[in-house]
């Protein structure tokens, strides 16, 4: 799970304590970004997408309240946490919504627990996102709507694509090659030259074929494709 952690503080020595902990703890696929001030982080989440913000409260220029109001007006789902030598500002952090509240200085074994509960935190998120992710199609004079926890496959059929879903196919004109570029490809993966998957519904992965959830389909794996659906069926099991 990729995470782009911002580290916003104006005290060099808290952002290098900071900093150090979330090396210690070995995290895989980590983006830290450094920022002194609460200008500098909205300017930089205008360019990368914040997961988790650990944000001084007292700030030169806007505070840090200030800065989580206007960063949660971007992005709401972000995980922040607030940092400082004062407690009297607990409960104007938490009417940001922010995730926790630290009082410097912060243990590693604090800062460890309470990391542990935000990546659990996250993972809840993204597979909440990824569950009510939609694809919207045009069929004929109508625009249908399919939550991507609701498709089982692509099949391509001439001109056509067939999505099959828990509650029936529906058809619309297209390729893959431009399907692919319109979704979201850590929830489905090619298997075949005319098939595209969603791995969370991958019930077994035969020698040729797959079998899903919540539907009765078998449809065929090309020798091309199987190394790559073995390794993300096998990946969907122990996540």
């Amino acid at each position: 799970m990729h995470l782009n952690i911002f580290l916003c503080d104006d005290d060099s020595v808290q952002i290098d304590t900071l900093s150090s902990y979330i090396d210690s703890m070995r995290l895989d696929d980590t983006n830290i970004i450094y920022t002194t001030c609460g200008e500098e982080l909205l300017n930089k989440i205008s360019t990368v997408k914040p997961d988790i913000v650990f944000l001084d409260i007292k700030m030169e220029g806007l505070n840090g309240i200030e800065t989580g109001i206007k960063l949660k007006e971007q992005f709401d789902d972000a995980v922040i946490v607030y940092i400082t030598g004062y407690s009297d500002y607990a409960l104007d952090a938490f009417r940001v919504r922010s995730f926790d509240y630290l009082i410097k200085p912060v243990t590693f074994s604090r800062f460890e627990t309470l990391m542990r509960d935000i990546l659990v935190r996250v993972s809840e998120i993204k597979t909440y996102k990824e569950k009510h992710e939609i694809l919207v199609i045009n069929n004929k004079n109508s625009n249908i709507v399919i939550r991507y926890d609701d498709i089982i496959c692509f099949e391509k059929s001439f001109r056509k694509i067939i999505v099959h879903t828990i509650v029936a196919p529906y058809e619309f004109y297209g390729t893959l090659t431009a399907l692919i570029e319109k979704l979201n490809m850590k929830t489905f993966i090619q298997c075949h030259q005319g098939y595209i998957v969603n791995i969370s519904k991958i019930k077994e992965l035969k020698p040729d074929q797959i079998a899903f959830y919540e539907s009765d389909l078998i449809i065929p794996v090309s020798r091309k494709y199987k190394p790559y659906i073995r390794k993300a069926f096998e990946k969907a099991l122990f996540s």
